[in-house]
């Protein structure tokens, strides 16, 4: 067998060749580690549901101690799954710990501002406490959040009306208040431009849209509504929450002519 040597070629080459087999290494080291962490991300957030789902079971049956255990398991596997925070707020508050309910609860609105659930938690929970201000707030922010004619809607609707807050005044002022917060945060106004922004800017820009055509809706502009809700539409086309809206407005634009 013959063995060739090595010593003709420069010290670059020498190094270059010992370099390729150390950088394939690493890089199939990193491909392997990436797929695992994936595959683990992907079993902690299907256990994280799991021991939430134990957790709405044994609340049912009464064992809140055995149900804020398997919330909190659920968080610590999924930190940002925001139900299972809004569920501990709810046991926080059974237990008269209302300041870690309202943790509880800010967490979930924190991690997904679109979930109705802790803000009517948090606004029933400041009215029990007497801070009528924050609980019209919160009560409030439940309307807007979630579909007008929804059962939890309609909930908060009449608690806001037996604190004096009437359904024009939710619809308009509040609608307002809410577009003047998102302008005032530099979302950009008009047209949507399309692809040339990164996925989180559309949603954003959706959202301001969405929000918009909400208000017009509301207050009968149901051409201006569609406009609004076809950007939005445009930039968020899997959104279901502005399909619904936009199929409810042309019903009830056709309904009205």
């Amino acid at each position: 067998m013959l063995y060739y040597s090595n010593s003709n070629k420069s010290p670059q080459m020498r190094k270059i060749i010992f370099f390729l087999p150390v950088f394939f290494l690493a890089a199939s080291f990193s491909m392997i580690v990436s797929s695992a962490s994936e595959a683990f991300s992907e079993e902690s957030e299907k256990l994280a549901f799991e021991y939430r789902d134990k957790g709405l079971e044994a609340q049912r049956m009464g064992d809140t101690d055995t149900a804020l255990t398997y919330y909190q398991k659920a968080v610590e596997l999924d930190p940002t799954l925001a139900t299972a925070y809004n569920d501990m707020g709810t046991l926080y508050e059974a237990k008269g710990l209302n300041d870690r309910a309202k943790l509880a609860y800010g967490k979930a609105i924190e991690l997904d501002p679109n979930l109705p659930e802790p803000y009517y938690n948090l606004g029933s929970l400041y009215e029990k406490e007497g801070d009528m201000e924050k609980a019209v707030v919160y009560l409030k922010q439940r309307v807007v959040v979630g579909d007008w004619n929804d059962t939890g809607t309609a909930r908060a609707r009449q608690e806001l009306q037996s604190l004096g807050v009437s359904d024009p005044e939710v619809r308009a002022d509040f609608m307002n208040d809410q577009m003047t917060e998102i302008e005032s945060e530099s979302f950009k106004a008009g047209r949507p431009r399309g692809n040339d922004l990164d996925p989180k800017r559309r949603k954003r820009e959706a959202r301001m849209h969405y929000l918009k055509g909400k208000r017009l809706y509301l207050t009968g502009d149901y051409i201006g509504a569609l406009e609004e809700l076809g950007f939005a539409e445009t930039l968020d086309p899997k959104n279901k929450q502005i399909k619904k809206l936009t199929n409810e407005v042309m019903h009830k634009a056709i309904s009205t002519n």
